[in-house]
């Protein structure tokens, strides 16, 4: 599940990243070389955690939320 974290922390951090993976996340997890089970999670949970965050995220909240994110999907997976 690590690259899925790396996707989202990224995303979490980058408005147009994030656009890119929760409108793209075929694309993205092709490109990463993500295994069926990283696409799933991908897929599922880290684009509804996702779509849930601020538009942006603000700069002091980026790393808690990285931490919610990455707990969570560490969970799912």
């Amino acid at each position: 599940m690590d690259k899925v974290i790396e996707i989202t922390n990224r995303a979490v951090a980058d408005y147009g990243f994030r656009q890119a993976v929760m409108y793209g996340a075929n694309d993205i997890g092709r490109r990463w070389g993500l295994t069926q089970a990283e696409q799933a999670v991908l897929e599922g949970t880290a684009l509804d955690l996702l779509i849930s965050l601020p538009v942006p995220v603000p700069p002091a909240d980026i790393p808690m939320e990285q931490a919610r994110l990455e707990a969570e999907i560490r969970a799912a997976g």
